[in-house]
């Protein structure tokens, strides 16, 4: 996608150094600023549960998920991806920083390295410093990285981020240069430790080798003479392109449901979800992003990369229909070519560099309010969002905990507002939880006997795990079912009893048979706000 600009017909907008590190230095201060948080504390739902293993790995000095080397990738049962939770420990050990400050750090850095990771891409795709500036302001302030690196950990955002750098030794190691081939094995081993979209990444990476190949092999043969005078530049094929396209789109609405890629309500309304979850992330991008596309794909003499990313969207478009994932690699391509479309706007305003300025601050200026409200207010309102980051209430409830509770005392506890609680005071005592919280905090041992296989050939296998526990044998299932007792239930008294359960943790926000007869047969030791705590 290299792109030689005539002085003669486009604008040349080629600023001097010192302009190129104050442009690079005020889009890195404004990063930081849109992540200042406007909330007391942590937001997110996985955020707590990986910041609880984070602990974890603080207080034993251990992970003790660590059942065998699959368990490193959390391709186990009771582990999870290592990665991100030992960076946080690692941080918050050597710092001496509580960890929720830890993540927020953790997150502005992420944040900043975005900008490094889209630059890096940008210089083998664009030769040009204002495209390759548009768009590393484009993905690192957009809503959809803003969102997932403002003070919450999830190990989507550095998928996100580092899915660039995979990106960049690609094209890198295309162009026959070796050295990036062993950054790109380490990049990828990193990733299988972050998270399990990872299998995304090598499946890219194998469409991105073979379009280059192919792409290579008909340059230098120019066998595609001989099919009636056409090859990969002719306009030919950009209408074959398109047509397959509109096709795969088609095919999609006709057949999404019988192949599994629909999987509940009508399609019709799935497809407005995916357009929602998709507008929602990409922000004002999306319609530049769609000039881009019409543009590359309309191109007649297209380069080598603008081939290999035209064919990257035609499977893009099959996984963008999962509403939990595929947005990622959607997003990604999105912003790509929301650059491509923006930056040509800018080549219409001939010999007059001020209007080019003028419209690149417009669209960057309405970008970050849509992403800043995105990230800090729109998540947190309506249909029960509002209860999208730790309250204030909580985090003192959890520093109460610490100063008054016995570490190596247990709880049980009936809402997600306590799961986050377990996370602020730093995981002892012990909450019972998930599998594999659970796991780490000897609530359960291993029992090879609930494990079963998944084939390597079946879709389980990449979404959910090789291994995984056969259905019914799962912690959590066990709690939920002892939860719909009373406490004077034989059932429940023999679950108390069995993992010795000191304390009851009850958010009054939410409510079970357990929590409501616990406080007509425990004593209450805290009440503050939604939070009481009750002994057994």
């Amino acid at each position: 996608m290299q792109e030689n600009l005539s002085s003669n017909s486009d604008v040349q907008y080629n600023p001097s150094r010192r302009t190129k590190i104050l442009l690079t230095g005020l889009l890195v201060i404004l990063n930081i600023v849109m992540r200042i948080p406007s909330i007391p504390h942590e937001k997110g739902y996985d955020s707590f549960f990986i910041h609880s293993l984070a602990n974890s790995v603080s207080n034993f000095g251990v992970a003790q998920w660590w059942i065998n080397w699959m368990s490193v990738f959390g391709l186990y049962p009771y582990s999870y991806a290592s990665a991100v939770p030992f960076t946080l420990s690692g941080m918050s050990q050597l710092t001496g920083i509580r960890m929720e400050i830890v993540i927020l750090l953790f997150c502005i850095i992420l944040g900043l390295f975005s900008i490094f990771a889209s630059y890096s891409l940008a210089i083998v795709l664009y030769d040009n410093f204002l495209h390759r500036f548009l768009f590393a302001a484009i993905f690192s302030l957009s809503a959809g990285t803003l969102n997932l690196t403002t003070w919450e950990i999830t190990t989507r955002a550095q998928m996100l981020v580092f899915f660039l750098f995979l990106l960049y030794f690609l094209f890198q190691i295309i162009k026959f240069k070796i050295k990036f081939l062993f950054l790109f094995i380490m990049t990828i081993f990193f990733l299988f430790a972050n998270h399990h979209y990872v299998y995304l990444g090598l499946f890219y990476s194998f469409l991105i080798i073979v379009s280059a190949l192919i792409y290579k092999f008909h340059k230098r043969t120019q066998i595609s003479r001989y099919i009636r005078g056409t090859n990969l530049e002719n306009l030919n094929s950009n209408y074959i392109y398109i047509a397959t396209y509109f096709l795969l789109v088609i095919f999609m609405l006709l057949f999404g449901t019988k192949l599994g890629l629909i999987t509940s309500e009508s399609r019709y309304t799935w497809i407005k979800n995916i357009a929602i979850i998709t507008g929602r992330n990409a922000g004002l991008v999306l319609p530049f992003a769609v000039s881009g596309f019409t543009y590359i794909s309309l191109k007649k003499c297209k380069s080598m990369e603008e081939w290999i990313l035209l064919i990257c969207l035609l499977p893009t478009l099959i996984f963008s229909l999962d509403q939990t994932y595929g947005y990622i690699t959607t997003y990604i391509f999105i912003t790509l070519l929301g650059s491509v479309g923006l930056y040509n706007l800018s080549k219409n305003y001939k010999f007059n560099s001020k209007i080019v300025v003028i419209t690149v601050i417009i669209f960057l200026i309405l970008n970050v309010a849509f992403s800043t409200f995105f990230a800090h207010y729109r998540l947190g309102i309506g249909r029960g969002y509002s209860e999208w980051y730790m309250k204030e209430e909580t985090y003192k409830t959890g520093e109460w905990i610490a100063e008054s509770i016995e570490w190596d005392k247990k709880a049980v506890s009936n809402s997600l507002e306590c799961n986050r609680l377990f996370a602020s005071y730093g995981g002892q005592p012990a909450i019972y939880l998930d599998d594999i919280n659970n796991y780490v905090n000897g609530f359960i041992v291993l029992n090879e006997d609930y494990i079963t296989k998944n084939s390597i050939f079946s879709k389980e296998f990449y979404i959910d795990n090789p291994y995984i526990l056969k259905s019914g044998t799962t912690t959590s299932g066990l709690y939920n079912w002892t939860s719909q007792y009373p406490i004077t239930n034989k059932k429940t008294q023999t679950f108390i009893t069995e993992n010795n359960i000191s304390y009851f943790f009850e958010d009054i926000h939410e409510t079970n048979a357990l929590f409501m007869s616990v406080s007509q047969n425990k004593s209450s030791i805290y009440k503050s706000g939604r939070m009481r705590i009750w002994i057994n």
